[in-house]
This record gives C-alpha cells, sequence and structure tokens, in this order.
C-alpha cells in the first residue's frame, strides 16, 4: 500500500481539542470559521519582490534560503521559498 493511500488519524485527545477549539470559537463569535486575519500572508508586497531581486542580482551566490533569510531579517516578513523562487522566475533568474 503507498503512502498516498494510507490514511491518518487522529488520537482521542488530539481530536477533542480540536473539537474544542471549534467549539470556544462557535460560543465566541458564534460561527466556527476562521476569524480574519488569523492566517498568514501569501503574496509578497512589490517592494519585498524588488528587494529580492535586488539582493539575487548583487550576491549572485545566494540561494532561496539565504535570500528568505535576509528578506525577515530586513523586514520582517516570512515567506515560502517557492515563493521566492517563483519571483526570481518571474524576472528571468534561475539557478545556475
Amino acid at each position: 500500500m503507498s503512502t498516498m493511500s494510507q490514511r491518518s488519524h487522529l488520537t482521542d485527545s488530539e481530536a477533542w481539542k480540536v473539537v474544542g477549539r471549534f467549539w470556544n470559537r462557535f460560543l465566541e463569535t458564534g460561527s466556527a470559521s476562521r476569524r480574519p486575519g488569523q492566517s498568514h500572508r501569501w503574496a509578497t508586497t512589490p517592494n519585498e519582490d524588488r528587494y529580492l531581486v535586488l539582493t539575487a542580482r548583487r550576491h549572485r551566490n545566494m540561494n532561496a534560503t539565504l535570500l528568505q533569510q535576509h528578506l525577515r531579517s530586513a523586514t520582517g516578513t516570512t515567506v515560502l521559498i517557492q515563493t521566492i523562487r517563483n519571483r526570481l522566475h518571474g524576472v528571468g533568474l534561475y539557478a545556475r
């Protein structure tokens, strides 16, 4: 059996924690849906995109992981490494 067809289950204590969180959220808000602004941002700003491109061009030996660390230290924004690759690919920069 492949790992894709295997199903993982929560333990009873984990399941009850999830139920408890939803119940508390329902009691507080009247809804079990996520609160606005509770998820992380998925996109970078145009300024962050420019920063990534300039940094990649100035430091041609930096990989996406190092660029991610530089962006986090400069702006406080954490983005996925794949997002950084996508932004660089968008301006024609690829790994060597």
